[in-house]
């Protein structure tokens, strides 16, 4: 995973939370890298006398203390610069693509969380865990994983506690006896596991909870109170049937450590319970359930939907989204479904992280923490010291078993202490929104016809889809999440309604459905330039219809004027005489009256 560097957006520049337990790691790993050094510099200086079997011994001790000490400065090396990239911390549920459908299990346990208003916690099962629920009665709201932590701590003390009670009460009724040294070695046996189990199982917080097969039961319980109250007896019977260890005993530094493993689980117990917060004064989500009708395909409020929630992006980071279902409509009429499920980027809450060890002792919070911290440095210091005295010892010639016991059991401590330590280091605690909008319902599908179908110079046509009282439901609510470990799977601890916003986001939808348009028309530049001049083109051809027609009608008006007899005025008539008598004769006269001559024209 990257780590992403922005100078306008620092949000993800968190202080180091393991700077406390780093200062604390390198202390006790220099240390025991400069015991080792001293202890190998007191071999070379045996071997100009010889390699003998001692020598050997005591190289293969300081050997090991070297890379222990060089693994506890490694593990700080590795947490002294701490990068935390925008795809961290993890997603609740398994996120989507842009642009494709999706869906996942873990997001629909969220959306049910939603839906149902309210928060589920796990129940805790067992008598152990009742005596240890009713006395820190808010660890049930507390995250899973201090849950679980706390369980096996729980468990790992009473029974680290039943075990030096019985090493206490068989040390001192056997103790001066032959069966002494046999004492601490049946008794470290079984501490043992108790203590390096949790070592070997719980290699980092982002595993998960601690180990918890270690944990003491009834069956359990009920051996080692027999051990404790029979072991002397049946000791006492045995010893004769035991080698006689003589001088050898651990019966000193394995009570040490027992006591030392106690006051570890105990300083975490308390760092714990100054962790826990208590019971949330509210929980729940805000919903808005709307009814609306809209001529358009559901897929447009798809559509608007995401265009709205960009508009959340916490600092221009893209929402993380666990669901998308768009609207499947096919067909003339039916139904469909569709909804969004999307977390803004969590982002860190303030003031949650240790700033260095004065800080940390100042705060409640982290004040028992730097304590166990200390408390696991100094375990493993006594145990380098330990270690060069008894290496010393052996190359004089005078070996002490306690001293090697000691070094033993006292490393082991301080690891488990560190362990149990850097669970609660790594917390982080962030805050982000949930919002899911859901839409229900049915559809028809129509087309519709606009303009003058007869005469109209501009028509269009539509297929629409509508649909009649959709539901939709908005549901929003603010998290407050937790990790621990930067890589580990983040738990939901908290959520409160956001009304205010859902209201907002509702009536925006609403109000975008019923805004939409089923009639196709130009809305740009350029298709209203287009439609002017086609216009322009039709009122031309328009015009210049009307003009021939006008033409032509005159033309025929000239023509029918033209083939018309035209009436042309007469000359005026000349008078008519007789040629026989020369009496004036009518023009109509064909003959004369007077004399019966026959006019001429």
């Amino acid at each position: 995973m990257s780590y992403e560097f922005n100078p306008e957006n620092p949000v993800f520049e968190f202080p180091n939370p393991y700077k406390v337990e780093n200062v604390f790691r390198i202390g006790a790993g220099a240390l025991m890298v400069l015991a080792s050094c001293i202890v190998m510099l007191d071999v070379r200086a045996r071997l100009a006398q010889g390699l003998g079997g001692k020598e050997l011994v005591v190289a293969a001790i300081a050997v090991g203390l070297l890379v222990f000490g060089i693994v506890q400065l490694a593990q700080a090396f590795t947490q002294l610069r701490f990068f935390f990239g925008r795809d961290r911390p993890q997603d609740l549920a398994l996120r989507v693509a842009p642009d494709s459908d999706g869906n996942s299990r873990k997001a629909d346990e969220l959306k049910e969380l939603l839906r149902q208003n309210a928060m589920s916690f796990e129940e805790p099962k067992g008598p152990l865990n009742g005596l240890l629920y009713s006395m820190l009665p808010h660890l049930i709201f507390a995250p899973i994983v201090l849950q679980h932590t706390a369980q096996a701590q729980f468990y790992r003390f009473l029974s680290l506690a039943v075990t030096l009670a019985s090493l206490l009460a068989c040390w001192f009724f056997f103790g001066q006896g032959a069966a002494s040294g046999w004492i601490g070695i049946g008794y470290a046996l079984f501490a043992a596991p108790q203590v390096l189990k949790p070592l070997a199982r719980h290699n980092s917080a982002a595993a998960g909870p601690m180990d918890t097969s270690t944990a003491i039961g009834l069956r359990s319980l009920v051996v080692l109170i027999v051990l404790a109250l029979l072991g002397p007896a049946l000791l006492g019977l045995g010893a004769s049937l035991l080698p006689n260890l003589h001088d050898f005993s651990i019966n000193g530094a394995l009570a040490l450590g027992l006591l030392c493993a106690l006051l570890g689980c105990a300083a975490f117990g308390i760092a714990l319970n100054n962790q826990l917060e208590p019971a949330p004064q509210a929980i729940g989500s805000a919903r808005v359930s709307e009814t609306l009708t809209i001529n358009a395909h559901p897929n447009k409020l798809i559509e608007e939907i995401d265009r709205v929630l960009m508009e959340r992006w916490y600092n221009r980071i893209p929402n993380r989204r666990y669901t998308r279902r768009s609207p499947a409509v096919n067909g003339e009429q039916g139904q469909f479904t569709a909804d969004l499920f999307e977390e803004t980027q969590p982002r860190p809450q303030p003031n949650r992280t240790a700033e260095g060890i004065a800080h940390a002792m100042a705060t409640p919070q982290f004040r028992w923490l730097v304590l166990l911290t200390g408390f696991a440095a100094l375990c493993m210091v006594a145990g380098a010291v330990a270690t060069l005295l008894f290496s010393k010892g052996l190359l004089a010639g005078k070996a002490s078993t306690t001293f090697a016991a000691i070094a033993l059991f006292q490393m082991a401590v301080g690891a488990f202490c560190f362990r149990a330590a850097h669970v609660l280091w790594g917390r982080f605690d962030f805050v982000s929104e949930l919002m899911w909008v859901d839409l229900s319902g049915s559809y028809e599908s129509a087309r519709v016809n606009v303009g003058n179908q007869l005469s109209g110079q501009v028509q269009t046509q539509k297929s629409v889809i509508n649909v009649e009282s959709m539901t939709m439901r908005v549901w929003v609510s603010e998290i407050d999440t937790v990790i621990f470990g930067k890589d580990a799977r983040r738990q939901l601890i908290r959520m409160r309604g956001m009304q205010g916003v859902a209201n907002e986001l509702a009536a925006h939808l609403k109000a975008f459905g019923e805004t939409r348009s089923m009639v196709v028309a130009p809305t740009s530049a350029a298709d209203l330039e287009r439609a002017r001049q086609v216009g322009a083109t039709g009122h031309a051809v328009a015009a210049g219809a009307s003009g021939a027609a006008l033409a032509m009608d005159v033309a025929a008006s000239d023509l029918a004027l033209a083939t018309e007899p035209v009436a042309v005025a007469e000359a005026p008539a000349r008078p008519r005489f007789c040629t026989g008598c020369g009496v004036t004769l009518v023009a109509q006269m064909r003959f004369c009256g007077d004399c019966g001559t026959a006019a001429g024209v």
